[in-house]
C-alpha cells in the first residue's frame, strides 16, 4: 500500500500570545503543495515496526516520528501484526515544510486502511496532536485558517492551483530555537483577513502581495544567509517571496512560470530548488 506526504508551506504566519505551556498561539494559512514524499507499507508476520528511509533522517528509527506514531497506534488497537515502512524522502529534511509531519500522517492514514481500523480522519487528527502540532493539519491535507499551536482548523474550499518555486538553503533550523527568540513586546500583528480575503476571492495579485512571516526577522537574526538569498531573489521581480515556518525554505511566487524555471536554474546550484504548485 502506497500513502503520499504532502508537503507544506505557510501563506500567513502571525504569533498571537504566549502560552502558558511556553508554546505560542499562531494565526495562519495554511497551504498543501504537489510535492510530495511516498509512503509504501506492507504487513509483517512479525510483530515489529520495520522502517526503511531512503534519505538519512534520525540517527535511531525509534526517534522518528512514522516509527513514533505506528508504535502508538499498534499498541493502542491492540494489532499484533508487523510493517514494514519505507519513506522515499523528497521533502527536504528541516525544510520548514512539514515533512516529518507529513509523514507521520500519510502513516495514520495508511495504517487505518491496512488494518482496517475504521478511524475518521478527525479521529487521526487527535492521534496526531499528540506527536506534532502540525500533524492534524497533514492528516486532512487541505488549504485551511489554523490557530492555537496550529491545531484548530478551519477549512478553505478554494483550490489555488498556483505555481511556486520552493528553494531550501542547506542550512539546519532549529523551530525550538527559533520561537525561544519570539518577543511578543516585538510583534506587529497583521490581519490575517486580507490573506483569506484574497484567497477567498481568488485575488493572485493580492495573495503574492500579503504573504507574511512574522518569524522572518527573527530567523534572519540568526541566520543572515537566509534574509541575503531572499534578498536575491527578490531582485529577479518575482510576484512574491517569502520564507515558510521557521526556515529556511523559501516559497517564490510568479504568474510567469518560465520565470520560476529560470529561477530553478539559477538557484539550483547551491540550493535544493523545487518547482511546484499551490494545490
Amino acid at each position: 500500500m502506497k500513502e503520499k506526504a504532502y508537503a507544506k508551506i505557510n501563506l500567513h504566519l502571525d504569533v498571537v500570545a504566549k502560552r502558558m505551556d511556553d508554546f505560542h498561539d499562531l494565526e495562519m494559512v495554511m497551504a498543501p503543495v504537489a510535492l510530495h514524499d511516498e509512503l509504501t507499507f506492507k504487513k509483517l508476520k512479525e510483530d515489529r515496526i520495520k522502517l526503511i528511509t531512503s534519505k538519512h533522517i534520525t540517527d535511531n528509527p525509534e526517534d522518528n516520528l512514522v516509527y513514533k506514531v505506528a508504535s502508538y497506534v499498534k499498541d493502542s488497537y491492540s494489532i499484533r501484526e508487523g510493517v514494514e515502512i519505507y519513506i522515499e524522502k523528497n521533502i527536504p529534511i528541516a525544510g520548514g515544510l512539514a515533512g516529518g509531519s507529513a509523514d507521520a500522517a500519510a502513516t495514520l492514514r495508511a495504517l487505518n486502511k491496512l488494518f482496517k481500523l475504521k478511524l475518521s480522519l478527525d479521529q487521526l487528527a487527535e492521534i496526531g496532536e499528540i506527536f506534532g502540532a502540525d500533524i492534524p493539519y497533514c492528516v486532512y491535507n487541505q488549504l485551511c485558517i489554523a490557530r492555537g499551536k496550529g491545531e484548530q482548523l478551519y477549512f478553505l474550499k478554494q483550490k489555488l492551483n498556483i505555481p511556486i518555486l520552493l528553494i531550501t538553503p542547506n542550512i539546519e533550523v532549529s523551530t525550538g530555537k527559533v520561537f525561544s527568540h519570539v518577543d511578543m513586546n516585538q510583534m506587529k500583528p497583521i490581519k490575517i483577513t486580507t490573506m483569506s480575503n484574497a484567497i477567498y476571492n481568488k485575488n493572485y495579485e493580492l495573495i503574492a502581495k500579503s504573504l507574511y512571516n512574522a518569524l522572518e526577522p527573527i530567523t534572519f537574526s540568526l541566520f543572515p544567509e537566509i534574509e541575503h538569498l531572499k534578498d536575491k531573489v527578490k531582485k529577479q521581480d518575482v510576484d512574491g517571496v517569502l520564507m515558510s515556518g521557521s526556515g529556511p525554505s523559501l516559497l517564490v511566487m510568479d504568474k510567469e512560470k518560465e520565470k520560476l524555471t529560470l529561477l530553478e536554474k539559477q538557484f539550483g546550484n547551491d540550493h535544493y530548488v523545487k518547482l511546484t504548485k499551490i494545490k
